[in-house]
């Protein structure tokens, strides 16, 4: 995999919903310490998964992405608007697919995040010139436009685990990292997630899920990163292990001035 990252520094000017939405693109802003003393592998995780899940958008921003999914029907591609609203203490980011301008049902999905505890969810699909036919609440194993992404993992939920250990410092794509393990203690979904963070920008380079047997069952890594000229394009892929599908969320735009 050959990524171009760009400096933290250099990242204004890129819309900053890609910065804030997609929690596998970037999860900090500054660079990491890895002088941990004498903590253990245990208080190390517990800071480092608290300064990950506070980064927070500072301005509102809409973006238009694209959903590449592959299954076995073969291959689609789904439009989809990406919209973050910031509030004090509290964000939201909001995923619009279909609508009334479009073939099928509109979906909205949306991630409430906050500084006091795990995000919460919310899903509203409407058919065409039909009332909603799902709202409110909603879990996070809902599938944005039936893809490999969950709300719970594009909203960080995992951070929120109580248990949390950085348990090496590895090679990532030829970068050095600190690798995070999450692990829950439900009976039900994933058992542990480990991520590789970049030392230097603080980006979350690749991420693992696995079962209590230790199975992987997805993973997840920025596949692209280029700022020329005038430019930007990025994405991200997710791969379920179990299944044999992937998706990729592709940005590209031109460069605010």
């Amino acid at each position: 995999m050959s990524v171009m990252l760009p400096s933290l520094q250099a990242k204004s000017r890129v819309p900053a919903s890609v910065w804030s939405i997609l929690w596998i693109l970037v999860v900090g802003t500054g660079v990491l310490s890895v002088a941990f003393a004498d903590e253990t592998a245990e208080s190390q995780g517990r800071e480092l998964a608290q300064r990950l899940r506070t980064v927070a958008p500072e301005e509102s921003s809409t973006n238009q992405a694209v959903l590449r999914i592959r299954n076995r029907e073969g291959r689609r591609q789904i439009p989809v608007t990406v919209v973050t609203q910031p509030g004090k203490g509290r964000w939201t980011v909001e995923y619009r697919v279909g609508g009334p301008d479009a073939k099928g049902a509109g979906e909205v999905s949306r991630i409430h995040y906050s500084a006091e505890g795990p995000p919460t969810f919310e899903v509203v699909v409407e058919g065409l010139g039909k009332p909603p036919i799902q709202g409110g609440r909603a879990s996070g194993d809902w599938a944005i436009a039936k893809s490999d992404f969950l709300l719970r993992e594009l909203g960080m939920e995992f951070l929120h685990w109580r248990e949390q250990r950085v348990i090496s410092r590895e090679l990532s794509n030829g970068r050095w990292c600190q690798v995070l393990e999450s692990v829950s203690k439900k009976p039900e979904g994933p058992a542990s997630v480990r991520s590789w963070i970049d030392e230097k920008l603080g980006v979350v380079l690749s991420a693992e899920v696995y079962d209590a047997r230790k199975v992987r069952l997805k993973h997840f890594s920025i596949t692209q990163f280029r700022e020329q000229a005038d430019r930007w394009t990025c994405s991200v892929s997710m791969v379920d292990d179990v299944r044999g599908t992937k998706t990729e969320l592709a940005f590209d735009g031109p460069v605010p001035r």
